[in-house]
């Protein structure tokens, strides 16, 4: 019989502890609940046997309430009541006893709910160790969300880095069964990696550094190396998604030969996510129709209201999205102060303007003048973002640039963009569809370089080193480059009007007429991409210079790796030009090197490479 006692009490005691450890919503509801039962229970069960002890009702009230006081301070006044006749009915002792075990329990919940939680925690980090691990540097409502959706999708352990506001979603975090660090701990990586058993093997870390202030991200990701590189965890374990000022800055923490650094490093400026979030949800490509030779049948033309860092990502963006054979690209931006703010893009992308249409308009995008160029100029639109960088500003020129397009017979994609997600009013129902950044699909690395790892080890494939190799030697440029073309690789698909699935099933084969045309698509997206990451068509003259420093380094060296065609210190590139002038640039290299190389011929396979990966349905695994 004891062993039984004992045996219920423990399960019971057990079941309450883990009970509270979880703090869901219905664990909380169901706690209210007893808290007004007991309540209720202890005023009646207290006031019946004062009632009846006692014939003065002061008395009698003062003593009911300060017994039901102590019933919740785990004190009991049972014994007062005990002679009472319908309260010494065994019946009604379970009932007494009962009313105060529950009154115990709401009391001692605070208690029982941090040693619950730290219960549930220890005996997780204890059972996960071999699982994966996913550490969030960054406490707010987005990052929160974020991790829940993290929980959802991705197998793993979540560890989240209390930067200030942890306190506020210690609850939401408890309850997907995750692990807040405190800031006491946050600024020691390598006590956290001690923690949840970090250390050399297959189990991988991906590191999210997401909070608001971009230089304690960089501060926290390089403490987080150095632990790292302390605790002799392999790069290719690794991975960082992070928010910077610069994403420049990014190629700093990649590992490489002569540094230890993570296997994979996705950098991105605020301003760059919301816009490869843009482009993913609302390609530009579906923008434009495209005849059955895979070349456009109209030109590409967008508007960009505001020119702050958002409104140039977004030009840049639209100029790497909105290439397509037989169609010119256009934009034009309008922003009051672009003169007063956009002195350092000038200084950074300075082949944009000279390669693209590109028109700036210094006047607010709701005043009249405005008015009277969208109803003459902008007949034809393809592409419409705002970006003024104040949100109900934002909101109002979406309400009442839509309505005035739509009066001109003007139907254009118009994006939105905030500080972190972006909205479109829909054209089936007008009601307006939200996007957040902070989503496993925008930040996972797994998720967003999937395709560009694919590409990357296409290149190299010769080498005999597996996907995740190649991807661990490439450097952050080509890195940069290979997303670029896999963000691209539905735009291809679109103008020869196939899909993924057509393709992988076999059912598609290109023309030699729509190989070609995509080709020369190829190659506008290419010279896209490097316009906008700074670089600028090499002239003649450096030409000349580095063909002879080629011949000289042949003659010292009996060969050399030097390339003429690119200088990557200075961004100069001699492939920056018309697709018409790519074979008399292989000859004249050519002359030099005695080599002769197709740049024509580069694009067509890179074409066919992104054909054949579909077709044999490649998949990255880890």
């Amino acid at each position: 019989m004891l062993f039984a006692v004992c045996s219920i009490a423990l399960a019971f005691l057990f079941a309450l502890i883990l009970s509270l450890g979880m703090r869901s919503k219905t664990i909380q509801r169901i706690t209210g609940i007893l808290l007004l039962f007991t309540g209720i229970s202890g005023v009646f069960l207290y006031g019946y046997g004062y009632t009846y002890l006692y014939h003065n009702i002061v008395q009698a009230a003062a003593r009911t309430l300060f017994s039901v006081f102590c019933m919740f301070l785990g004190r009991n006044e049972i014994s007062a009541i005990s002679s009472v006749p319908l309260l010494s009915n065994p019946y009604m002792q379970l009932y007494i006893y009962t009313v105060h075990l529950l009154a115990l329990y709401c009391t001692a919940s605070a208690v029982i709910t941090t040693l619950g939680a730290r219960l549930i925690l220890s005996l997780r980090l204890m059972l996960q160790r071999r699982t994966n691990l996913h550490v969030i540097y960054g406490t707010n409502a987005d990052t929160v969300r974020f991790a829940m959706e993290l929980h959802q999708s991705e197998k793993g352990f979540i560890v989240l880095i209390d930067t200030g506001l942890g306190n506020a979603f210690e609850a939401d975090i408890i309850r997907m069964g995750a692990l807040i660090v405190s800031s006491n701990d946050a600024a020691d990586p390598a006590a956290l990696l001690k923690k949840v058993g970090m250390r050399p093997g297959k189990r991988r870390i991906t590191l999210y550094c997401l909070d608001e202030r971009f230089s304690e991200n960089l501060s926290y990701a390089e403490a987080m190396r150095q632990a790292l590189s302390a605790a002799s965890v392999a790069p290719e374990q690794t991975s960082l998604t992070i928010l910077l000022a610069d994403g420049s800055r990014g190629a700093t923490l990649q590992a490489s030969d002569n540094r230890y650094g993570y296997g994979s490093v996705s950098a991105f400026e605020r301003a760059e996510l919301l816009t490869r979030l843009m482009v993913h949800t609302y390609p530009p490509y579906e923008t434009v129709c495209f005849d059955d030779t895979a070349c456009a049948t109209e030109d590409f033309e967008a508007l960009i209201v505001g020119f702050g860092a958002t409104g140039q990502a977004v030009l840049r963006a639209l100029i790497m999205n909105g290439q397509f054979e037989h169609s010119r690209f256009r934009a034009s931006v309008f922003s009051e102060d672009r003169i007063q703010r956009a002195g350092c893009f000038s200084a950074k992308y300075p082949a944009i303007e000279k390669n693209y249409d590109v028109r700036f308009y210094n006047m607010n995008i709701r005043s009249m003048e405005a008015a009277d160029l969208i109803r003459t100029r902008f007949s034809h639109l393809n592409y419409v973002a705002i970006c003024t960088g104040n949100a109900k500003e934002n909101a109002e020129i979406e309400a009442e640039l839509s309505a005035q397009l739509h009066s001109c017979g003007v139907h254009p994609t118009i994006v939105t963009l905030f500080a972190d997600k972006i909205s479109r009013i829909s054209e089936e129902d007008g009601l307006i569809r939200t996007d957040s950044v902070f989503t496993p699909e925008i930040l996972c690395a797994n998720r967003l370089d999937r395709m560009a790892m694919l590409l990357n080890h296409k290149y190299h494939e010769k080498d005999g080193r597996s996907v995740s190799e190649d991807w661990s030697n490439c450097d952050y440029f080509s890195r940069m480059s290979c997303r670029a073309a896999a963000d691209y690789v539905d735009a291809f698909l679109f103008a020869a009007k196939t899909d993924r699935k057509e393709i992988a099933a076999g059912d598609f084969s290109l023309s030699e007429t729509v190989l070609d045309n995509l080709s020369r698509m190829e190659h506008l997206r290419w010279c896209a991409f490097h316009y906008a990451m700074g670089y600028q068509a090499m002239p003649s003259e450096v030409f000349r210079e580095r063909a002879a420093r080629y011949q000289t380094l042949v003659q010292e060296n009996g060969n050399t790796r030097y390339r003429i065609g690119k200088d990557t210190e200075k961004q100069l590139h001699a492939c920056l030009i018309p697709w018409e002038e790519l074979p008399a640039l292989s000859e004249r290299e050519c002359d030099v090197t005695g080599k002769y190389v197709d740049y024509r011929e580069m694009d067509r396979n890179n074409v066919c490479m992104i054909i054949d990966m579909l077709k044999a349905k490649e998949i990255v695994r880890d």
